[in-house]
């Protein structure tokens, strides 16, 4: 079980960080840029077909993790038949997907379109943008299983280029709308979806040059293990139904009781939120395979292992990336923003604690995942989320102030690290002890050490100086008070060979 190392998880890890900067800055030009040359009318309809398919990309989202558990399993075990086995049989199923999806998405997208979209243009644009956009979601659903064998084997490097350059590509496409004279909104349509789709293809045609023994395609009569893998796919999609439960109900728990500027406060904060907690995803994607095939190869101890780092490195990461927003978010905010809409710092504060906190369960669900003990994981943890929204109903009700809500959660959200180690504890034996002193312990370490620096708020300092003073501090306490002896001398030995230039030999 050493097909991947310390420095493959360091390199992976920086290539999904690379990734996901590029992306969010290709994001923020290309809406400036579409948003200008489509008018309000027609990008508020691209956005509106968007909506229209997103329970697609969730479909989407839910199967990829499972396609990967499966494939990621079966490599662990070294079992090359079993792993063409899994590969046919999660194919299968998204072959099943797409038809389905065709067969209804559009008598049902046409009807919905006809009758409660309202558009000042021509209705047939959104028609045929509509069609356009399901085909392309149909490509991407044929490619899930391709994309589950590139993440099990941890293929992140041509991942990463693929989806930096459909990324970067986008720029473009949304610049050149403004100098075309003819039908922009399709020209962007048929542009976007097709970037979108294209990595799907590049997915599948890699896969195909090198994996040859696991994508060979042949029929599983085995329905047994369709069954097992649907419903796998169930119990991890109650966990993303409650996430969208957890986010959307907070808008409309807020809206119950309070103005629409309030809701455009907390719109903005979760803008900022989302952003920054992918950040902490990203930490683990790189180990999570790692995290698999290590339990399924039976090395309980390193699955252990990469767990406790999952956790403790996403908290470090997390806090280097969201402190900027501690300690000078006013500046942030009117930078990016003409006016900065009230509540707007306080529940993006509010949030970031919500996040720091439950990014010290990174790695948990990938182990759970890994066992196949899904079920009572997912009931209990997602109920005490839910329970968090239920009881935020009340507290507002009761008549206190918006941002309590995430008091509430806050609360739940520390309850929660609690009960995931008891179901860990439960389900897998997961010797609880060591996460405590290898991630909890040392990440409340750094996060208390790093508290003075908020009294940095109250000094003359240019925001500038001020957030880079800040990055410095954080780096300097993680690597001081946060990682191990072992974990400082491969850093050290990273930092020596990056300036001996030995990587540009």
């Amino acid at each position: 079980m050493q097909e991947n190392t310390s420095k493959a998880i360091t390199v992976n890890t920086v290539l999904l960080y690379i990734q996901l900067t590029v992306a969010i800055v290709a994001g923020l030009l290309t809406t400036r840029f579409a948003l200008k040359a489509l008018g309000v009318d027609d990008f508020g309809l691209f956005s509106v077909v968007g909506g229209i398919i997103s329970f697609i990309s969730i479909v989407n989202t839910i199967m990829l993790s499972t396609s990967n558990r499966f494939i990621a399993v079966a490599i662990g075990r070294g079992d090359m038949v079993e792993v063409n086995k899994q590969f046919n049989v999660n194919l299968a199923i998204h072959v099943a997907i797409g038809v389905i999806v065709l067969l209804t998405a559009f008598p049902l997208g046409h009807w919905y379109i006809y009758n409660y979209v309202s558009y000042v243009g021509d209705i047939s644009n959104v028609i045929t943008l509509f069609d356009i956009t399901i085909i392309g979601t149909v490509i991407s659903v044929f490619g899930v299983p391709y994309n589950g064998v590139m993440i099990a084997r941890e293929r992140f490097l041509f991942f990463s280029i693929i989806s930096i350059a459909k990324n970067v590509l986008k720029i473009p496409l949304a610049f050149y709308l403004q100098y075309w004279a003819g039908n922009r909104l399709m020209l962007y349509g048929i542009g976007i979806t097709g970037l979108e789709a294209a990595p799907t293809v590049a997915y599948i045609l890699y896969c195909y040059a090198y994996f040859q023994d696991i994508v060979r395609v042949k029929l599983v009569k085995e329905w047994k293990r369709y069954r097992e893998v649907l419903a796998f796919s169930v119990w991890v999609g109650l966990g993303a139904v409650t996430y969208i439960a957890k986010g959307a109900g907070s808008a409309l728990i807020v809206n119950m009781f309070f103005t629409t500027a309030m809701n455009a406060a907390l719109g903005v904060a979760n803008t900022v939120n989302t952003t920054l907690a992918n950040f902490a995803t990203n930490a683990t994607k790189s180990i999570a395979p790692q995290i698999t095939k290590s339990y399924a190869a039976g090395n309980m101890e390193r699955s252990e292992r990469l767990v406790c780092l999952a956790s403790k490195v996403s908290f470090m990461i997390t806090l280097i990336v969201v402190s900027p927003f501690i300690i000078a978010p006013e500046y942030l905010f009117e930078i990016w923003l003409d006016e900065v809409p009230d509540y707007a710092i306080l529940f993006t504060t509010l949030m970031i604690i919500d996040t720091l906190i439950g990014v010290l369960n990174a790695g948990a669900p990938d182990i759970i995942h890994a066992s196949g003990n899904i079920k009572w994981f997912q009931i209990i943890d997602n109920s005490v989320r839910l329970l968090s929204v239920v009881i935020g109903f009340f507290v507002l009700k009761a008549g206190a102030p918006a941002y309590s809500l995430y008091l509430v959660y806050i609360v739940y959200t520390t309850l929660s690290v609690f009960v995931r180690q008891a179901l860990l504890r439960k389900l897998i034996n997961f010797n609880t002890i060591r996460i405590i002193k290898e991630s909890f312990l040392p990440s409340l370490l750094v996060l208390l050490a790093f508290l003075p620096v908020l009294l940095l708020r109250f000094c003359k300092l240019h925001p500038l100086v001020l957030i880079m003073i800040d990055i410095i501090y954080a780096a300097v306490l993680i690597y001081l008070l946060g990682l191990s002896r072992n974990e400082k001398d491969y850093v050290t030995a990273m930092v020596r060979k990056v300036a001996q230039k030995k990587y540009f030999r």
